[in-house]
């Protein structure tokens, strides 16, 4: 049985076929919101299931070319394909997640006097592929 303490698993970011490394945060936020339908006779007869949106943010260490290839594709409204897949280890739930068709919706930087600069980058994923582990 695993030690419920150690965690074996390490996620690799890519976008297109270049890894971007190292990411310092990858943070997915999915959203499905459902409203509540009330009638006269009662409460809560029925659902609307409303549009779900998929949004997530990455910080990026602001060195090499990969910064300057997001920004690209921030300016030039391009979108772009980032697999997030399983490096070591098999705790983890999914084997492989490929967010398709995403975009750049705004892009930060923060420099710091001592040490490296970051960006940070919010997206927006019009598509997730999960693919189990078995």
């Amino acid at each position: 049985m695993p030690d419920a303490l150690k965690w074996d698993t390490r996620l690799t970011v890519m976008v297109g076929t270049t890894v971007v490394m190292p990411i310092d945060s990858f943070n997915p936020t999915f959203n499905s919101p459902v409203q509540v339908l009330h009638s006269l006779e009662a409460d809560n007869v029925a659902h609307i299931v409303q549009p779900e949106t998929f949004t997530f943010t990455m910080a990026v260490k602001a060195i090499g070319p990969v910064v300057a290839k997001l920004t690209d594709l921030a300016r030039n409204h391009k979108s772009f394909t980032v697999a997030v897949s399983e490096k070591t280890g098999n705790d983890w739930t999914f084997s492989n997640v490929a967010f398709n068709d995403c975009y750049i919706t705004s892009v930060a930087n923060n420099i710091i006097i001592d040490g490296v600069p970051t960006t940070t980058f919010n997206c927006i994923c019009l598509e997730a592929i999960p693919t189990a582990a078995t």
